[in-house]
């Protein structure tokens, strides 16, 4: 993987299952039925819908913002948070919209077709809807396209985008019959080229390093530097840095459905007080971000609901498989099957009210297609695991404490400081890891130094850790690098399968998508063999949102903003 991609980050640090690393990666739960449903099962949507004819037209809604943009521009080093994320989904033209069950399809606002015109080479062919504009007239087109491709494709530094995933297997973007017929050429082939289709910048704002990097900065400025630009249902109307507020409109030159609202504000504010400020009514909806604390205190509002989806986040133990007792899978599949990982989900997941559901895969999410328990190496069996450990030459003394010659079977789980969940993981850990013969010390160590001084691939001080990986709708090329190669700056255990670089090699070159998920198959089962990541459990996504606010709220696949149309978010009738 190319990337770091920084859209997920706003995660990163926060108290939530565990320390969420950002953006490489999946997690699941459920059956094994294929498709991860549960009949209490959360549902993969969980905001209240509404049809447009039974919204109010006119109405204001305030949202919270853990901070605003530092720069407008998603790409650029100093922008990708969640928050810059939402942010940019009311004015940014997109072309494909995710469902959902986790699949794509192309949004009518934008684009009249996208598809795949031919397998050899790899061209994709989008048509844009002829009545796209920027709102300054500018029709959008295959300018728009070519100016994305020359700033992520990687070949001019000077840009330095945080992404060049998709982009740098593209050989060329022309135009068709028009310049509303984009055609993109594919020098090698990915099976994924639908993830670069959900956000274009305008051709101004790519034409040179310069003015990638700076003329957003402030704002997103249409080219005279004064006023604001869209593509999309609203534009910006005011934005105060020093205030920390946002205020949008309906954008005049949009095309689409008349957007229900009249107004759209943010508000940064403090993670840890949004639950209150939503009981004083200063938000219409916020999000509970798995915060016990904030879950009570928007609860305390009367008119309003918890509403819930499955989530996209998951926590799992990681293991250093580059030293010490992990080193041999034997073991580190004997310490899986030691976990009740369930128990350890209803510690963590039930205090927010919902049921837990385990995960038991490590490329799909639960819902997605795809989905299948292959935990059979990890599952939870005390005595298997014992036996695993004897047959290991590992020796239970009379404190049930095993050893092998002379080295005792210990491991040092290092947790953050300022993340309750991952204390209360790891004192469940100790007594179930200890029923098979581990001796596991916790070393909880300050939170700033977490990463950096304990878990990245240049460190590597801990034999177990604890965090949690966010998942993509697109899966199986976004957790290659969590996995492999054994030298990937996001492979924490250190250790791949030798054969893991033909079958990610083949997934993500596969374009017929029921072959590609076989392959995915045959990888899931080899990396939950490895047991160096041993999944536990997906986090509900859940919003406290006001009575009859409509088309806003927690999913798990169709949006990371809280709606997939802004247009049809609004007041119930």
């Amino acid at each position: 993987m190319k990337s770091s991609s920084k859209k997920w980050a706003a995660l990163a640090g926060i108290a939530s299952i565990a320390l969420v690393m950002t953006a490489c990666a999946p997690g699941a739960t459920g059956g094994d039925d294929g498709d991860g449903a549960s009949p209490d099962a959360l549902p993969a949507t969980g905001w209240v819908a509404a049809d447009r004819d039974a919204i109010t037209d006119g109405g204001t809604l305030t949202l919270p913002l853990d901070n605003t943009p530092a720069n407008w521009n998603l790409y650029n080093l100093d922008s990708g948070t969640v928050d810059d994320n939402t942010i940019s989904s009311l004015f940014l033209p997109g072309f494909v919209v995710v469902t959902e069950d986790g699949g794509w399809e192309a949004d009518p606002n934008f684009a009249t077709s996208v598809e795949l015109k031919s397998e050899d080479p790899q061209v994709v062919e989008v048509k844009v809807n002829p009545d796209a504009v920027w709102s300054d007239g500018t029709a959008i087109g295959v300018q728009d396209f070519q100016g994305m491709f020359n700033a992520l494709n990687g070949k001019t530094e000077a840009y330095a985008p945080t992404s060049t995933n998709v982009w740098s297997d593209i050989e060329s973007v022309e135009a068709g019959e028009n310049d509303q017929d984009v055609l993109i050429t594919f020098a090698n082939k990915n099976a994924d080229w639908p993830s670069i289709l959900s956000g274009i910048y305008p051709r101004w704002l790519t034409a040179t390093p310069e003015s990638f990097n700076t003329a957003w900065a402030t704002g997103p400025f249409a080219p005279d530097g004064s006023t604001f630009v869209s593509g999309s249902a609203f534009v910006v109307s005011k934005f105060d840095a020093t205030g920390q507020t946002i205020t949008f409109e309906p954008n005049p030159k949009w095309w689409g459905d008349a957007p229900k609202l009249e107004t759209i504000n943010f508000k940064a504010t403090d993670r840890s007080t949004v639950g209150q400020a939503f009981a004083n009514k200063e938000f219409d909806a916020v999000p509970i971000n798995s915060s016990v604390d904030t879950l009570e205190s928007a609860k305390a509002r009367k008119d309003s609901a918890i509403l819930s989806s499955k989530g996209v986040t998951y926590s799992h133990i990681t293991l250093n498989g580059t030293s010490g007792v992990f080193e041999d899978v034997e073991v580190r599949q004997a310490f899986a099957k030691s976990l009740d990982r369930q128990i350890m989900a209803q510690a963590v997941i039930e205090p927010l009210g919902v049921d837990p559901e385990v995960l038991n895969n490590l490329i799909f999410l639960n819902g997605q297609n795809g989905y299948e328990d292959d935990s059979a190496d990890i599952a939870f069996d005390v005595e298997a695991a014992k036996k695993q450990l004897e047959d290991a030459g590992w020796v239970a003394g009379d404190d049930g404490i095993r050893e092998k010659d002379g080295v005792t079977l210990s491991v040092r789980l290092v947790i953050p400081s300022e993340t309750p969940n991952s204390a209360i993981l790891s004192k469940q850990i100790q007594p179930m890891a200890a029923k098979a013969g581990f001796d596991v010390k916790i070393d909880t160590v300050p939170s700033a130094d977490f990463f950096t001084k304990y878990i990245t691939t240049q460190t590597r001080d801990f034999e177990a850790t604890i965090f949690a990986w966010q998942g993509t709708p697109y899966p199986i090329s976004s957790t290659e690098s969590i996995f492999n190669p054994a030298d990937s700056g996001q492979n924490f255990p250190g250790v791949a399968d030798e054969r893991l670089d033909d079958l990610w090699s083949k997934a993500n070159a596969e374009l017929d998508p029921e072959a590609r998920l076989v392959i995915a198959k045959d990888i899931d089962k080899i990396i939950m063999s490895e047991a160096v990541t041993i999944p536990l459990a997906a986090r509900p996504n859940q919003y406290a949102i006001s009575d009859g606010l409509v088309n806003y709220g927690p999913s798990q696949f169709e949006s990371t903003t809280g709606t997939a149309h802004w247009e049809n978010v609004g007041w119930a009738k």
